[in-house]
């Protein structure tokens, strides 16, 4: 077995690609072909070449040395024809087989090709059959290295990110891969979301919002979309998530790559800051900030749903007495019984609302409420707040009923009339306006 060292020559051609990290075998029994077909490659296109004449020594030298190309006879010593074809697709599927024989009748192009041969070239030949068919399958094999490279790489940031990330196809948006910090994030097993309609895993709320913006960034190339509720499991709690999508045109075909970065503890803590600055510290109710917010959007609710909305305001009576006679330690512990007072006489189903209006002022807005069913709720505070060690405290309550024809400020302005009238009729009273 001869081996030639690599030729590296001074230059290459313009525009031409570069095979000096190349290595070809030709194995051939007749040694003038063998050294002309070595002499070409070494000329033409530069890379390392291997000479062999019987088939078994092709197979060892394969062993030996990763070959790019092995350029083979059909007729040889030892193994040879279709049978060294099929041994080494078999067991060196990377490697390029080009066929020369002078015997093509013996060996139809099909069965060479179906035996595993990329390419066939009839003897003799021209050098530059020879070249252009080597140049082809080794820009091929270089082109699947690269890819196979950029595969690789891909698919170690793809796994190690600490972020979740999807692979959906771009018209079903069904799911092709998901990392394993995405299957962590839901909690499932790896490999168990391929398959499965990404609407599945989201909230029910969120699907429409979710597919209309994956639309919006087809057309676009990508986008971001924020807060959207994950929801994989029945049960389980939904995960807010923020969502970067981008569009490939793959050889599969269209597919939309997706990261997802969890925010729900973020939320979480916003939604926190946001409710705290709407809350009364000492009571628990919202403050006026709050109420004034929402006392806009329960008569839009009542003119829009036709049902009638309920305002109490409530004074705590002789409370600066109290005060200046017990102090403020049992003051603010009053003002929090009233609060707890509120919150047991009003209905969480259909989102009552309690409010520390100011100092001593406290107001209730209650939903698809009559003046009678405020009225009853106005007296139940009144019974709750009797258990209280009171310190000679009691409470007036002035009732207003609307189905959203008032403005915020009319409606309040009602209700404080009910109010004034209360605290003029003796205190410890109900009115209505």
């Amino acid at each position: 077995m001869l081996e030639v060292s690599q030729v590296q020559r001074d230059s290459t051609r313009a525009g031409q690609d570069d095979y000096r990290q190349a290595a070809v075998l030709v194995a051939d029994d007749q040694e003038s072909i063998m050294l002309l077909a070595e002499q070409m490659v070494h000329a033409r296109i530069g890379c390392t070449v291997y000479t062999v004449q019987t088939g078994d020594e092709a197979v060892r030298q394969l062993e030996e040395t990763p070959i790019d190309v092995l350029v083979t006879d059909m007729r040889m010593p030892g193994m040879h024809g279709l049978e060294l074809i099929r041994h080494v697709r078999a067991h060196f599927p990377e490697t390029g087989i080009i066929v020369i024989t002078g015997y093509p009748e013996d060996f139809p192009y099909v069965d060479v090709v179906n035996a595993g041969a990329d390419d066939f070239i009839r003897k003799p030949f021209p050098h530059g059959e020879l070249e252009a068919k080597l140049i082809r399958l080794l820009r091929e094999r270089q082109i699947l290295r690269e890819r196979a490279f950029a595969e690789s790489k891909y698919r170690s940031l793809f796994e190690l990110s600490a972020e979740g990330m999807v692979l959906l196809d771009g018209e079903r948006h069904v799911i092709l891969d998901a990392n394993r910090s995405f299957h962590a994030l839901l909690g499932v097993e790896a490999d168990t979301l391929q398959g499965k309609l990404l609407a599945d895993l989201l909230a029910a709320s969120d699907r429409i919002r979710m597919e209309q913006w994956l639309l919006v960034c087809s057309r676009r190339g990508g986008g971001t979309i924020a807060d959207i509720a994950l929801a994989p499991q029945p049960g389980a709690p939904e995960m807010r998530m923020d969502i970067t999508a981008s569009f490939i045109d793959a050889d599969i075909g269209r597919i939309v790559f997706l990261t997802f970065k969890d925010v729900t503890e973020k939320r979480q803590v916003e939604q926190q800051l946001a409710d705290a600055a709407q809350r009364d510290s000492l009571t628990g109710l919202f403050n006026k900030r709050a109420f004034e917010s929402r006392i806009a959007g329960a008569l839009a609710r009542a003119e829009k749903a036709n049902k009638p909305v309920c305002l109490l305001m409530i004074d705590l009576d002789n409370f600066k007495q109290c005060n200046d006679t017990h102090g403020h330690q049992v003051g603010d512990r009053l003002l929090a019984e009233v609060g707890q007072v509120i919150r047991k006489s009003i209905r969480e189903s259909i989102q009552d609302e309690g409010f520390r209006y100011g100092g001593d002022e406290f107001s209730v807005i209650l939903h698809e409420t009559t003046l009678d069913g405020g009225v009853l709720v106005a007296q139940r505070m009144q019974s709750e707040y009797d258990h209280v060690e009171r310190h000679g405290t009691t409470l007036s309550i002035g009732i207003a009923e609307c189905r959203g024809e008032l403005t915020p400020e009319a409606f309040v302005r009602k209700a404080d009339a009910a109010l004034y009238q209360a605290k003029n009729s003796g205190r410890n009273a109900i009115r209505t306006a």
